[in-house]
């Protein structure tokens, strides 16, 4: 059973009382957009975001805290194999989480692996309060007869502890655009969503697609990732998407016509930063994380 949850939800005859999160995923319509909480994928203010360094995870956390985010999102390797200390640095912070990052086994076919994987995702997300679990490949190829029924089996089980999934497609890799995240979704059920990083949507393949975007239904995307892409670069797209994002507004990312298309379906996700870039991280994870806040703010609707 998805777990209950109240939500209110502006309808033709004022306020309705919703009683579930697949309810609310599926019907809900919100317009215009209206963003009540800005994220922050915290790990990448660090030098080293691959690290288990308990120290650095407090410090990015505390400096999304003090640059004005409301809540931030977590890779979760970093909580479950950090030990118990790692899960009182999050819980000692008071701040939201709202995304937990990634489940992987899954491409590869519905096997007990990927459902192990996705069970101690959930349990992280119970733990620290988060609704979103995201999920991607790196594979440069991907089956996607296999990876359909994968997707479908830890999307099933998702939506049974009440979370939805965030698909992230990645231009270098077999799941390189939002038409065949789209396709993997399709059979899924309600909990099987995308995860639309702003980065991922201009350099995919053929470039952004607004007319599948705004065909979607509401409740396929449930995080949008801000951040900004040059117009043209000499660096092939997976170094450039982990080292050399552009802050939002600085490129090329058109936001009032995402915005647009978003609204046009009714979604209501997730948002966050997740700038990767090299020459802000140098800065140091205050100085990153401010100006990154306030960029942010600047583009939102």
């Amino acid at each position: 059973m998805v777990a209950e949850a109240v939500a209110e939800v502006r309808g033709s005859g004022g306020f309705r009382r919703l009683a579930t999160i697949a309810y609310v995923a599926l019907y809900a319509r919100i317009t215009p957009v209206n963003i009540d909480v800005l994220s922050n994928c915290a790990p990448v203010l660090r030098a080293d975001p691959y690290s288990l360094d308990n120290d650095a995870l407090a410090e990015s956390i505390e400096a999304s805290r003090a640059a004005g985010f409301d809540a931030v999102g977590l890779w979760g390797f970093h909580v479950m194999f950090g030990g118990d200390d790692a899960a009182r640095v999050v819980t000692d912070s008071g701040m939201p989480v709202q995304t937990i990052d990634a489940a992987l086994g899954w491409v590869a076919g519905a096997s007990d692996e990927a459902a192990a994987e996705i069970d101690g995702l959930i349990a992280l997300a119970d733990q620290l309060g988060a609704g979103v679990i995201h999920a991607t490949t790196l594979a440069p190829k991907v089956e996607l007869t296999a990876a359909a029924e994968g997707y479908a089996q830890i999307a099933a089980r998702a939506e049974a502890a009440g979370k939805v999934l965030g698909l992230e497609f990645l231009p270098w890799t077999g799941i390189p655009t939002l038409a065949v995240a789209n396709q993997l979704c399709e059979d899924a059920g309600p909990a099987a969503g995308i995860l639309l990083d702003t980065w991922h949507w201009v350099r995919q393949p053929g470039g952004p697609d607004l007319d599948l975007l705004r065909s979607l239904p509401a409740h396929r995307i449930t995080s949008v990732q801000l951040s900004d892409v040059a117009a043209s670069t000499e660096l092939e797209p997976e170094p450039e998407a982990m080292t050399a994002r552009l802050l939002p507004g600085d490129g090329v990312v058109n936001y009032a016509e995402l915005w647009e298309a978003i609204d046009h379906i009714g979604a209501t996700p997730v948002v966050a930063a997740e700038v990767m870039a090299s020459a802000l991280v140098a800065e140091g994870a205050s100085s990153m994380a401010a100006k990154v806040h306030d960029a942010c703010r600047a583009v939102l609707p």
